[in-house]
């Protein structure tokens, strides 16, 4: 009898705490994915590529932003939806659907003022690699046209997002790069000017998951 009771105090604590590790296991199992982060380092890469690209140019350097909230959350969103979101008129939020690095068959039929925008958004296995559109963007900032004036971007900011995939999979990467104007520029546009109706648009692409990136 003795020997009997023994067993059972031995085995209850194993009974009862299988029932509260199936749940555990249950729980860890339907716990939502790790937020989504941005790549410091790669973007570091990338905007050390966008200076060079400048400095071989002989072009007047830009002022890095560190942290561009709206150019952050858009590509957060786009690596968590594989999708570029859309202007009402059709126009991406950013680049010019070169989201392989180079220019499609599309755009080289299209004009040179459609493709050569002040932003560019590609999809990469290697942020750290030269690519046409990251060149493209680079050298926007020049001079030209008949008077040989610059467009007048003073700042770039650069995102770096990894593609949503299984782990199996090769890593591969959002790469967003866009120009500013000086800060006293962007001032007076976003308060005297008709910006005001359209310089927060893009909040409206943002996906719930990327609205606190930074």
């Amino acid at each position: 009898m003795n020997h009997a009771r023994l067993k059972l105090i031995v085995l209850l604590p194993l009974l009862m705490s299988c029932p509260f590790s199936s749940r555990l296991e249950a729980r860890q199992s339907s716990s939502p994915p790790p937020k989504p982060r941005n790549d410091r380092q790669q973007e570091d890469a990338v905007a050390k590529l966008f200076d060079w690209v400048r400095k071989g140019a002989k072009l007047h350097g830009l002022s890095r932003i560190e942290e561009r909230t709206s150019l952050q959350q858009l590509v957060c969103t786009v690596a968590v939806t594989d999708k570029v979101p859309r202007f009402r008129t059709g126009f991406p939020v950013l680049g010019n659907d070169s989201i392989n690095g180079g220019t499609n068959e599309k755009q080289a039929a299209d004009t040179a003022a459609k493709v050569d925008v002040s932003s560019t958004l590609y999809k990469t296995t290697n942020p750290g690699e030269l690519t046409a559109e990251l060149q493209r963007v680079a050298l926007f900032e020049r001079r030209r046209g008949r008077h040989g004036h610059s467009p007048g971007y003073a700042r770039y900011s650069v995102a770096v997002w990894p593609v949503q995939q299984t782990a199996n999979e090769k890593a591969e990467f959002w790469v967003a790069v866009q120009l500013f104007w000086s800060e006293s520029s962007e001032f007076f546009q976003s308060h005297f000017t008709d910006a005001i109706e359209w310089k927060n648009e893009w909040k409206q692409f943002v996906t719930p998951e990327c609205k606190d990136a930074r």
